[in-house]
């Protein structure tokens, strides 16, 4: 999926998505081993940890690269950037403008775009 911006989005959502994807693709790895993967490795981290990481207070356990998620990142980093736009809530009104501006297969990505929103920004 290529990532085109929706006509809302800045240099400002750019800059917090740089902020947080790679400690988003780590939490993306421990989901998938949590949830049985045998592809993807246990990082031996919590949801707190991937927190320190993304605020530069933790370092990372290392460098993975999974094309799983290099082809759901879009998704991802739409999801994040309609967070700083919309607002933390998520609601009808909100997945209405998402779904609407999204520019790819919104009814395939629907859960990737709204883990991408729900994932807390780096303060």
């Amino acid at each position: 999926m290529a990532s085109k911006n929706p006509t809302w989005w800045t240099q400002e959502h750019d800059s917090r998505w740089d902020l947080v994807k790679a400690a988003f693709r780590r939490d993306w790895e421990q989901t998938k081993h949590d949830l049985g993967s045998d592809k993807a490795r246990d990082l031996q981290q919590s949801a707190a940890d991937t927190v320190k990481q993304a605020g530069g207070k933790q370092q990372a356990a290392g460098v993975i690269t999974r094309p799983s998620y290099d082809e759901m990142e879009p998704a991802f980093r739409y999801g994040h950037g309609a967070r700083s736009q919309f607002g933390a809530t998520w609601s009808n009104d909100v997945e209405t403008r998402v779904q609407r501006d999204y520019p790819g297969d919104y009814a395939r990505d629907r859960d990737y775009v709204r883990r991408g929103y729900d994932y807390p920004p780096v303060a």
